[in-house]
């Protein structure tokens, strides 16, 4: 059942005035990778590596931070164009994880299309609550409803999402129910808050650590923590579908 769903690896700086325009990166990378490619550089905002093989150019589509990529950046992925290593390797997937805490998309959230109120349940209320109690009110995010209130899942649900680069929480919907308390959306409200505190980040082998060892410690300060987890064991009738 998955109710949720949202001390890097060290590398080399990339030297002052070491950014790449895209001419240059496209030439560095090609010598590094030993071959011709079709490179695109973007602004996507899940997709940070892309890579087609085809038969007569390798077609790799890039996410703009890899303009300031430092040499061993670029060397481990000019490794993976040449397909020596099967995946991204840990120092690229480091220098990912380092340069996506710091994009923020949060200007693209239109605010009016945000939905707080929901039938029983209002999450701007609720999320102040928790703001002020265990943030003192500091924590600067967006929240919203999602999904549909009667559907349920046979084997898993999602009850909160975070979107870090926009900076947004989103509630399932299936929590805006009469029967549901308001202490068990404040606690998936604040385990959300929690990915903005205690962001991810990869350990040695490169693997990332989400629901890190800070981040379990803090979530169970959460006042009602033991209650809201006796809710869900006593509910999951109402959650996932026969």
């Amino acid at each position: 059942m998955t109710l949720f769903e949202s001390q890097t690896l060290q590398q080399d700086p990339p030297k002052c005035g070491q950014a790449f325009t895209q001419n240059t990166f496209q030439s560095t990378l090609e010598d590094r990778a030993g071959q011709k490619l079709k490179i695109r550089i973007n602004d996507n905002r899940s997709t940070w590596v892309s890579i087609r093989w085809e038969s007569d150019l390798t077609r790799v589509s890039l996410h703009r931070m890899f303009l300031e990529a430092p040499t061993n950046v670029m060397e481990e992925l000019a490794c993976y164009i040449r397909r020596e290593h099967r995946t991204l390797s840990p120092t690229v997937k480091a220098f990912i994880e380092d340069n996506r805490r710091n994009l923020d998309y949060s200007w693209t959230v239109k605010p009016e299309a945000l939905e707080h109120q929901g039938r029983w349940h209002n999450l701007l209320e609720i999320y102040d609550t928790v703001n002020r109690e265990y943030f003192d009110g500091k924590v600067q995010l967006f929240i919203t409803w999602f999904g549909e209130p009667d559907r349920r899942n046979k084997t898993r649900v999602s009850f909160g999402l975070y979107q870090d680069t926009l900076r947004l929480i989103k509630i399932n919907r299936i929590l805006d129910k009469p029967d549901v308390p308001s202490y068990l959306i404040g606690y998936v409200i604040y385990h959300e808050m929690l990915h903005y505190i205690c962001p991810p980040y990869l350990n040695e082998v490169g693997r990332q650590q989400i629901h890190n060892n800070e981040f379990k410690k803090r979530e169970t300060l959460f006042h009602q923590y033991d209650q809201a987890q006796q809710w869900i064991d006593d509910n999951k009738a109402m959650l996932f579908a026969n």
